[in-house]
């Protein structure tokens, strides 16, 4: 999923949109269409969606980080360290 986040493939992000929204709602894609509503709909669909999947990447990585850089030495003692 990765590579579909690239800004080069807005248009096939755009086009998984439309056909989602087409299958799932077709009288809203119909309305939009006849309104000439839809390019907008699904660029502002497009930005919503990226927007979410930048978020939640970056919470991701934060759990990651904090994850697997939970070091600690079980010997260590804090109460006998000179800091």
């Amino acid at each position: 999923m990765m590579e579909s986040a690239d800004e080069n493939k807005k248009e096939e992000r755009l086009e998984i949109i439309r056909k989602a929204l087409k299958e799932k709602a077709p009288l809203t894609y119909a309305d939009l269409e006849s309104s000439g509503q839809l390019r907008s709909f699904l660029e502002a669909r497009e930005a919503d969606m990226m927007k979410y999947f930048g978020e939640a990447q970056k919470r991701a990585w934060e759990e990651t980080l904090a994850v697997f850089l939970d070091f600690f030495d079980p010997s260590y003692d804090e109460t006998t360290s000179p800091m």
